[in-house]
C-alpha cells in the first residue's frame, strides 16, 4: 500500500485524511498542540473564543454532503447572528443570512475534531522543517532533528510562505506558490463577568483599525460569561508587527470602547493571538498542485478562496488528480 505523510492537519488535512484512508497507508504532522488551523477554538474556562473561523458558507453540494453527518449529530449549526456594519464609528446597515452559513454548535474545533475521529494516525506537537529525497522515498525531519519515513508521496497543506521554505526546489509550481500573499491579523478575546448589552452578535468594521467584533455568552451553571473577540484589521497588525501584545491590545481595546462606546478596560480576562497567515491577498482558483515526478502534492484553503469551503475544494482537487495518478 502507498505510504504518504500529510504535514498540516487543519481543514484540508483532515479531509484529506478523510478522502484518502482506506486507499493509502496515511501519518499527519501537525506543528500545534492541537489540529484544526484557524478553526480554532481558545479555552480559558470559564471562557471560550472561536478566535480564528467563526462561520463558513456550505455552496457546494459535495461540501455540505461531506459535512451532512455533523449537521445530523448537531456538532455544526446554521449561523443567522445579529449581524450589522459600522464604518467611521457609525452603524450603517444590518445584515440577514441565509441558510448557507453555519458554525459549530459548542465550538468551531469541535468540526475537525469529529473528523479527525477516524483511523488515521496524527502527530501533533511536531513541526517539519526539512524533506530529503532518498532511493525514490520521501524523508521528512522535524525541528528536533528527527527523521520520519519513508514516504512514496508527500502532501503539503501548510501556509505557501511555510510550504515554500521546504519544498524541494524542482517542484515543478514552487514560482507560481511564492507569489501566493497571505495578510496578517491580531485577535484579542476579552473576558467579562459583568458587561452591558449590545444589540448585535457580530459586527463588521469598514476603515477602522479593527475590522471585526464578536460577542458572545456561554452559560454555566447560572452564571452568564460573555465572550468578546477584537480582530484588527490585516493593515493595522501589518504595520504593528513588531509591537508589544500589550500595548497593541490596549490601542484595539480603547479603539473598540470608543465604537461601542462602553469602556471595556473592566475585562476579568484577556489574550492575544497573532494570525500570521490570516488570509489570502486575492481569490484564488488553483485547486491544488501536483508534481508527478517528485510526488508531491500542495494544497490549501490558499490555493482557492482562503475560506473554510475552500480548504475542502482544495482537498477534493488534490485527491482527484491524486487517484487520477496512481490509477
Amino acid at each position: 500500500m502507498i505510504n504518504i505523510a500529510i504535514i498540516g492537519a487543519g481543514m484540508t488535512g483532515i479531509t484529506l485524511a478523510n478522502m484518502l484512508q482506506t486507499k493509502v497507508k496515511l501519518t499527519l504532522f501537525e506543528k500545534s498542540r492541537g489540529i484544526g488551523g484557524r478553526m480554532s477554538t481558545r479555552r480559558a474556562e470559564p471562557y471560550q473564543f472561536n478566535h480564528g473561523a467563526q462561520y463558513f458558507k456550505i455552496n457546494n453540494k459535495e461540501f455540505k454532503d461531506f459535512l451532512s453527518p455533523l449537521i445530523k449529530k448537531k456538532i455544526i449549526k446554521p449561523w443567522k447572528p445579529n449581524y450589522i456594519e459600522f464604518i467611521n464609528k457609525k452603524f450603517i446597515k444590518k445584515h440577514k443570512f441565509n441558510n448557507k452559513y453555519y458554525t459549530g454548535v459548542t465550538k468551531m474545533n469541535s468540526i475537525v475534531k469529529y473528523l479527525a475521529k477516524n483511523s488515521f494516525f496524527i502527530k501533533s506537537s511536531c513541526k517539519i522543517e526539512e524533506i530529503k529525497r532518498e532511493q525514490n522515498k520521501w524523508i521528512i525531519i522535524d525541528s528536533e532533528k528527527l527523521y520520519y519515513g519513508p514516504y512514496d508521496w508527500l502532501f503539503l497543506t501548510i501556509p505557501p510562505n511555510q510550504t515554500t521554505d521546504i519544498l524541494d526546489k524542482n517542484f515543478k509550481y514552487l514560482q507560481i506558490i511564492k507569489k501566493i500573499k497571505m495578510r496578517s491579523c491580531y485577535s484579542i478575546m476579552l473576558g467579562f463577568e459583568k458587561i452591558k448589552e449590545f444589540n448585535f452578535d457580530t459586527a463588521l468594521l469598514l476603515d477602522e483599525d479593527i475590522r471585526w467584533l464578536s460577542i458572545n455568552k456561554r452559560n454555566i451553571g447560572k452564571k452568564v460569561f460573555t465572550n468578546l473577540l477584537i480582530n484588527s484589521s490585516y493593515n493595522f497588525a501589518e504595520k504593528n508587527i513588531n509591537r508589544s501584545n500589550d500595548l497593541l491590545s490596549e490601542f484595539l481595546i480603547k479603539q473598540a470602547s470608543g465604537i461601542l462606546n462602553y469602556d471595556l478596560k473592566h475585562y476579568n480576562h484577556k489574550a492575544v493571538h497573532f494570525w500570521k497567515y490570516a488570509m489570502t491577498e486575492k481569490s484564488n482558483n488553483f485547486g491544488s498542485f501536483l508534481d508527478e515526478n517528485l510526488k508531491i502534492v500542495v494544497s490549501g484553503d490558499w490555493c482557492m478562496n482562503g475560506k473554510v469551503e475552500g480548504a475542502f475544494l482544495s482537498a477534493k482537487d488534490a485527491v482527484r488528480k491524486f487517484l487520477t495518478y496512481i490509477n
